[in-house]
């Protein structure tokens, strides 16, 4: 008797177990997908110049209508996760995200690219969301941190995709190629998704769209709250231009080596993210009376780091040392993102927390929309200004143009410093 008991005990709750890992796997999947697609401007850059006849003003449009269609989608994305659930929003997101990339990959001409760019961001942007929301419901909240911290790693496996082996699948297929390929990865998980996703609880209807609307509207009331999203877009929109637009072009310029060869300190930085995201957010769970000093001491850091690739000074130390540097900044990227996470649980509840997810984001891609213009251009007139190789070629970015990139980087940091202390009263009260 007792063994049948035991039996009766612990069987539901293993397959429970395991029904709630095959659940994040997918999800985590179109996760890795979703910063794919997020980050590889970077090593298809040169490429889509090439074809479409463009120069970094074309760069910055490609990445900037991602970052519009990501941010249209996200206050409606964390409405949409509250009320009807995870499994629903994600098999909607998966589709959005595969026909959006075919679209990318067939466009003919750079509007056809815009409009094929917002339908992948539009998709995209439910994941995030619909991750966390998953995560909050299906583990302790003792394990939510650590939790977080590797979902943020399927993102960073994306990430890592996005560097060198896009770069050189680029080169031996042609960009076109690889997004029909990448748009075919994500109908097939979006058929594992539909098979492994649990069908969303019948509770979930109770929770009408209205009573989500004015919940949020009164969480948005609190200035703790603003001073989470001030600090998760200062990270966000630094982290994805560096790492996601701008990194691969600024390596092979520095050292006129090629798009393959100057992956690789992205693909180390793609690699600290993975290790930052476990180590910190382990550390966060058990750091919540210092989650404000935290977040300001690895703002400074991440700042620091970035000086540190100015390049006069990455020229003068060469190769190795930016692919150092790259890394360094990884580690304080990744580790950025649990610690911002455990401010939310802690700000909006488990309830609220896909709204908060979609404040924080949302306000993410509005200063990075908005910011890729203004780099690009700015960029372009240091480049003239400087008198480097832009003189004979209007579409080159010399060492100027990427000195300005630093400077409007580490100005776009500061914010960064000003949320955590926003918060301060509001952790400590929690």
């Amino acid at each position: 008797m007792s063994v049948l008991g035991q039996q009766a005990v612990y069987a539901p709750t293993s397959r429970f177990t395991d029904r709630a890992y095959l659940a994040w796997t997918a999800v985590a999947i179109a996760y890795a997908i979703a910063f794919l697609q997020r980050v590889s401007p970077q090593s298809i850059s040169l490429s889509f110049m090439h074809d479409f006849n463009t120069d970094a003003a074309g760069v910055a449009m490609l990445a900037s209508s991602y970052f519009w269609g990501y941010t249209l989608m996200q206050i409606p994305a964390g409405l949409l996760v509250d009320r009807y659930g995870v499994k629903r929003v994600v098999l909607v997101s998966m589709v959005a995200s595969s026909l959006g990339s075919a679209a990318f990959a067939l466009a003919p001409n750079l509007l056809d690219v815009f409009a094929a760019r917002l339908i992948v961001a539009c998709g995209d942007a439910l994941v995030f969301t619909a991750l966390l929301k998953l995560v909050a419901q299906s583990f302790a909240d003792e394990r939510f941190g650590m939790m977080s911290g590797i979902s943020q790693v399927s993102g960073y496996v994306g990430g890592v995709i996005a560097t060198t082996p896009l770069a050189a699948a680029v080169s031996g297929f042609g960009w076109r190629a690889c997004f029909l390929f990448i748009a075919c990865i994500g109908l097939a998980n979006l058929a594992f998704a539909k098979l492994a996703l649990k069908p969303d609880p019948a509770s979930q209807s109770n929770k009408t769209l209205k009573v989500i609307v004015t919940a949020a509207r009164q969480a948005l009331a609190h200035i703790a709250n603003w001073g989470c999203a001030m600090t998760f877009a200062s990270h966000f929109a630094v982290v994805t231009t560096l790492s996601g637009v701008w990194g691969i072009p600024m390596v092979a310029h520095l050292f006129n080596i090629s798009p393959t060869a100057a992956g690789t300190p992205l693909l180390a930085f793609m690699i600290g993210n993975a290790l930052g995201s476990i180590f910190l957010g382990h550390a966060a769970d058990r750091a919540a009376a210092a989650l404000d000093r935290a977040l300001i001491g690895i703002c400074v850091l991440r700042m620091l780091l970035i000086a540190m690739l100015l390049p006069p000074i990455a020229q003068t130390f060469g190769l190795a040392y930016v692919t150092v540097v790259f890394t360094a900044l990884g580690l304080i990227a990744g580790g950025t993102v649990p610690l911002v996470l455990k401010c939310v649980k802690k700000l909006y509840t488990t309830d609220l927390i896909g709204v908060g997810a979609s404040v924080n984001t949302t306000a993410a891609g509005i200063f990075a929309g908005i910011s890729q213009p203004i780099i690009g251009f700015a960029m372009l007139a240091a480049s003239h200004a400087s008198g480097t190789d832009a003189v004979h070629n209007k579409a080159v970015i010399g060492d100027g143009g990427y000195s300005a990139l630093i400077v409007i980087l580490l100005l776009m940091s500061l914010p960064g410093i000003a949320g955590p202390l926003l918060m301060r009263s509001k952790l400590i009260a929690r």
